[in-house]
């Protein structure tokens, strides 16, 4: 069973400052409040806490050889290379990097969707798109 149960659909707003409220279902886990932010797959942000981070690194990433492979060269370089620690604040946010902000297109609206080890931050435009994109594609093949 994994250690984090991070499950469900939230949407919060981006301050001035760059930070933004982890929703309190995922904040109540992440006991030590350190995370790892990385730049993830269809444009959006993975947070992983940083115990599972470690956990994800050497199950998922150790094992993937990047001398012979392209595909395992720009995957590791996409999730190190943008991988970033945060500490959660006394009001439960995180301050997001330029780079992360201009990597996940995020504006004001950021919507954190469960992915059980993980979550994932995305602009809200973006996710409505990228789930019409979805449910166009799960229609199609019906």
């Amino acid at each position: 069973m994994p250690a984090f149960r991070f499950w469900g659909h939230f949407q919060h707003s981006l301050d001035s400052k760059n930070r933004v409220a982890i929703p309190a279902k995922f904040r109540q886990q992440i006991t030590d409040g350190k995370v790892v932010v990385t730049e993830y797959f269809e444009g959006c942000l993975a947070v992983y806490p940083a115990t599972e981070w470690e956990r994800f690194i050497k199950q998922e990433l150790s094992g993937m050889s990047s001398i012979d492979s392209r595909h395992n060269r720009d995957v590791r370089r996409m999730l190190y290379g943008s991988a970033d620690e945060s500490q959660l604040d006394k009001q439960g946010r995180i301050s997001l990097s330029a780079y992360h902000l201009d990597a996940a297109a995020i504006g004001k609206e950021v919507i954190f969707k469960g992915v059980n080890d993980w979550f994932e931050m995305w602009d809200r435009k973006k996710w409505e798109a990228h789930r019409a994109a979805y449910k166009k594609r799960e229609a199609e093949e019906e």
